[in-house]
């Protein structure tokens, strides 16, 4: 044991109130439902958004816990939570160093868990990056090829031109065509338990075993035991899957609405001087990174007690980095989370991940330029009353779903184990009730708009 982790002078992490539990976890909840910020954003009221109430939220957790992690208790288990992106980064990263970081699982918006494919080191040359602007200009351009009429591309056409790349850059050209590779892949990071991981991770590594011992993409020349170079492949085969059909599909939208002059934060050069295509490719990455990262959340379970900097760690702990919202509260450029790698640290298969993502927005930016195609309603001046009518019954019908379902939430036995539980279930149900009156005002408003 290290000095750092020596328990005396230590102290337990801050730990939340109940009524703070109780905001977090419908946070969480929330998130959910998308169209629950309708109602607000059509009334102009953005301060009571879920971004806006979340960040509200945390900064609170952040005063009253002078910054630091701070223990909560959520209808999603107990965890561990950092407040801050440094503290983030720094505590993942001494949980890494004292051998105590266990598995890492991506927490969806529904609460669920799926495993994170293991961090494996695979050295990536110089010399191979050269390789992938062709492999991913050669897939811009059947990609720009596959437009519909209205110019548009489908969500799908993306994700096949994105895995194919993947592919062919982990890979080699022989797997390029091998669609059942990337469905295998899917399917082991969206297990529902370590059964099922099992099975498909089997699956999956059965698939991948001819590719390496043919050789061909990084595993070639590797020289490294099949059974390390098969790990090493399926997490770079997994960051850049994520990287080109998430992070550079957001990348190459954020880059119709940011500007072609470089940002004041590059003092050296004038503000005015316009940017190149693949300056504006990584720009347009970064921030896709930082707005939307691939995993909103992770979790990481403690295996061993450890001490970082003042603060005790107990073994058992489940650390829960919300990335998407740690990123929101981060001041200046930098995130928590700019690596698509869940382990602290450098990674090769995150840099080689972020390097495909740009590439391939540097080829679509070099032929086509990216534009906003608004797919809502006209501005509301321009439409009557009848049409608001319908908006605020739409409105009034999502309100009571939501009430429906913080009830159903509410009648859960769970709550049944403590007074917390049950002041939390009558929050719960307060909250349902607001929603149910707040539903038939909308529907009287919608009642006197289309008379």
């Amino acid at each position: 044991m290290t000095v750092l982790d020596d328990p005396t002078g230590a102290r337990g992490p801050a730990t939340a109130r109940p009524l703070e539990n109780v905001l977090f976890g419908a946070a969480l909840a929330a998130r959910r439902f998308p169209w629950i910020d309708a109602p607000a954003r059509a009334l102009g009221l953005t301060p009571f958004t879920r971004e806006r109430l979340t960040r509200q939220l945390l900064a609170h957790l952040k005063d009253s816990a002078s910054g630091r992690p701070v223990r909560l208790h959520t209808p999603f288990g107990a965890c561990l939570a950092p407040l801050d992106a440094a503290d983030a980064a720094g505590l993942l990263a001494r949980a890494h160093e004292a051998g105590a970081l266990g598995r890492a699982e991506h927490l969806t918006p529904d609460g669920d868990r799926h495993p994170v494919a293991p961090h494996a080191a695979l050295p990536v040359p110089p010399s191979y990056l050269g390789e992938v602007h062709p492999l991913a200009a050669q897939e811009a351009a059947l990609l720009l090829a596959a437009r519909h009429a209205d110019a548009t591309v489908s969500r799908e056409d993306w994700d096949t031109a994105a895995r194919r790349l993947a592919r062919r850059v982990v890979l080699g050209a022989a797997a390029a065509e091998d669609t059942l590779l990337s469905d295998l892949l899917a399917a082991a990071g969206s297990s529902a338990d370590t059964h099922e991981h099992t099975d498909r991770a089997a699956a999956l590594r059965r698939r991948l075993t001819p590719y390496l011992r043919a050789g061909g993409g990084l595993a070639d020349g590797a020289g490294l035991p099949e059974e390390q170079t098969a790990a090493a492949v399926e997490h770079m085969l997994d960051l850049l899957t994520r990287a080109t059909t998430h992070t550079a599909r957001q990348a190459f939208a954020l880059a119709a609405a940011r500007p072609t002059a470089r940002p004041a934060a590059r003092p050296a050069l004038p503000v005015t001087a316009p940017m190149s295509v693949a300056e504006r490719a990584e720009a347009a990455v970064e921030e896709a990174l930082r707005r939307h990262p691939p995993r909103w959340a992770t979790s990481y379970e403690v295996l061993a007690p450890f001490r970082w900097q003042d603060v005790s760690i107990a073994a058992g702990t489940d650390i829960l980095c919300a990335t998407a919202w740690l990123n929101d509260l981060a001041e200046g450029p930098g995130g928590v989370a700019p690596s698509l790698c869940a382990v602290p640290g450098t990674c090769e298969a995150a840099d080689l991940a972020v390097f495909t993502a740009r590439a391939l927005v540097t080829a679509l930016l070099d032929t086509a330029e990216p534009l906003v195609l608004e797919r809502g309603p006209a501005p509301l001046r321009d439409r009557g009353p009848a049409h608001h009518a319908t908006l605020a019954r739409e409105s009034a019908l999502g309100l009571e779903e939501h009430a429906g379902r913080l009830a159903e939430c509410a009648r859960d036995s769970g709550w049944n184990r403590d007074a917390v539980g049950e002041r939390s279930r009558m929050l719960l149900l307060d909250h349902a009730e607001r929603c149910r009156r707040a539903a038939a005002d909308v529907r009287n408003a919608a009642r006197r708009l289309a008379r």
